[in-house]
């Protein structure tokens, strides 16, 4: 039966839909109805039938025609809100994008994967990642390394080992052993009590570029996270359903606590998560809606999902590939500029760039020869001066290999 999750003020709702030839408006009022049904002073709401009320999607905030049938307005498991009049927005109801920018770049869902066995993620598979392109999947030798690493600890569980983080308490707490009953509540309320960050949330493609990482660590198989774990934040990112991830929150040597919290409390149903159906919800609901289950964290996964560097090595991997990006770019525009100043390509013969030990000086000196010297397209303006009387080029034109 087609559903639909509404967000009436501070709490989202899911009313089911036999006939999807009901209206809009059929849609906002069975809301209310719902909403008011465990009300102690229904709300506040004295009769459904005269609230005056209008409907909007979640994601882009689109409004609704009353008038309008489901059928054509809407989605199966579709998220919209109803806002009624004299109402302020919640301060739990967050955009439905994170980003003007991100309104302009539609999602489309892609068809091709990368293979992931914790070794061989360059950085430009990383941001290919963020940006959607890929779904992931792992290796066999990946899953293989994965259960085994998994049996470890549930061996330590089995036979009552005292090991730090698994059985015992943290910090303070290592002395502290833990009974089985409560090793499942005590990862929950490690991950909980360490999503502490703060500020705007994390991009979409920065938010997927953490979590692709985190599942390429945990891909290496030496965490101990279980397969089953593993596969279902696989399906979260390839659903592109996104924890909240403040932008702002613990990093460094010993751990990117606070922002891999935040990633791991969206993934067990709590918080709020992002996709590009839903745009920002309660994470549980957008999940579901996504045909997908809270992770039920095993002994050791709250340490598995928050014990790395993740946030500033995604981060410092962008950087990277926008670096590159624009050392590319300065190629061009250097070449371009001497090709304007009629400037000579003989400072960038091979052979003279072979004498330095210099590796990025060659490889820019060898991009200077694709882009100026080409038997198939030769330079008109090259031409015109290449029997001139000039000496040499500018310093800032003859040494752009030893700078760039």
């Amino acid at each position: 039966m087609p559903r639909f999750t509404v967000h009436v003020r501070d709490e989202w709702l899911t009313v089911p839909c036999r006939d999807l030839s009901c209206t809009v408006q059929w849609l906002g009022l069975e809301a209310l109805k719902r909403y008011i049904k465990n009300k102690p002073d229904n709300g506040g709401i004295g009769s459904v039938q005269e609230t005056s009320f209008y409907v909007r999607r979640c994601q882009g905030q689109g409004l609704l025609d009353a008038d309008d049938t489901l059928e054509d307005t809407l989605e199966d498991n579709d998220f919209v809100e109803i806002v009624i009049d004299g109402d302020t927005m919640s301060p739990d109801f967050n955009p439905s994008q994170p980003g003007s920018g991100h309104l302009n770049s539609p999602y489309r869902e892609p068809n091709e994967y990368i293979l992931l066995d914790g070794n061989n993620l360059t950085s430009t598979d990383l941001v290919n990642l963020g940006k959607a392109l890929y779904m992931i999947k792992l290796t066999p030798e990946a899953e293989k390394k994965v259960g085994q690493s998994r049996a470890l600890i549930e061996n330590i569980v089995t036979e009552n080992k005292v090991v730090y983080g698994i059985t015992t308490g943290f910090g303070k707490f290592a002395r502290t052993v833990i009974p089985n009953s409560k090793l499942k509540e005590l990862q929950e309320n490690l991950v909980r009590s360490h999503s502490a960050g703060v500020g705007k949330p994390l991009s979409p493609e920065r938010s997927r570029m953490l979590l692709a990482l985190r599942i390429n660590v945990l891909a290496k198989g030496y965490s101990g996270i279980s397969l089953d774990t593993l596969h279902q934040m696989i399906e979260a990112f390839n659903a592109s359903c996104l924890s909240y991830v403040p932008e702002k929150g613990t990093v460094g040597a010993s751990g990117d606590l606070a922002p891999l919290s935040h990633l791991a409390l969206g993934l067990m149903g709590e918080g709020k998560m992002w996709s590009p159906k839903s745009g920002w919800a309660d994470a549980k609901y957008v999940l579901e809606a996504h045909g997908l289950k809270p992770i039920s964290l095993k002994p050791k996964e709250g340490l598995a999902l928050i014990n790395g560097t993740q946030m500033i090595t995604s981060l410092g991997s962008e950087a990277v590939e926008r670096a590159l990006a624009i050392a590319r770019q300065a190629d061009i525009i250097a070449a371009l500029t001497l090709e304007v100043l009629k400037g000579t390509t003989k400072a960038f013969d091979s052979d003279i760039h072979e004498l330095r030990p210099h590796p990025g000086q060659k490889e820019v000196a060898f991009r200077f020869r694709s882009l100026l010297d080409s038997d198939h397209h030769p330079s008109e303006i090259a031409e015109s001066h290449r029997f001139c009387d000039r000496v040499q080029d500018a310093y800032t034109l003859r040494c752009c290999p030893q700078v760039l």
